[in-house]
């Protein structure tokens, strides 16, 4: 019975990272070359952040970061999955964290602190249809 237990509470562990093809990112007021977001899900928290190699999983109402070895994800398909149980023990330094809806997206501002890169994240609000019905 323990066994069982142990087993299901790991794979409730594992994340399957969406793209998220809408969404706008800016750093330092500029988009970069080569970027993704995904979602764990419906909501947008927690986050993670794909800039090149470097991937920034981004946990919303914590207001924390915490950066990601590319060997720690796997790929299947287009999304990504990864442990939680891999997360590093200290989030990386934030300041400036904005978060608010800003009428047609929810907008993320944060500045990592340590690079001195403020993060711009747009996260365009799903359409309404209940007036179609």
């Amino acid at each position: 019975m323990c066994i069982g237990l142990a087993v299901g509470s790991y794979a409730a562990d594992k994340i399957t990272w969406k793209p998220m093809i809408d969404a706008i990112l800016q750093i330092d007021g500029r988009a970069p070359k080569q970027w993704s977001l995904y979602s764990a899900g419906k909501k947008n928290d927690p986050l993670l952040l794909q800039l090149g190699n470097r991937f920034l999983v981004i946990y919303v109402r914590d207001q924390a970061v915490y950066e990601l070895s590319p060997a720690q994800l796997e790929r299947k398909g287009d999304d990504l999955l990864w442990e939680e149980t891999d997360r590093p023990q200290k989030p990386s330094p934030t300041a400036e964290w904005s978060t608010r809806d800003v009428g047609s997206a929810f907008r993320i501002r944060l500045k990592l602190a340590a690079e001195g890169r403020h993060v711009d994240i747009q996260i365009p609000h799903p359409p309404d249809l209940r007036s179609l019905y």
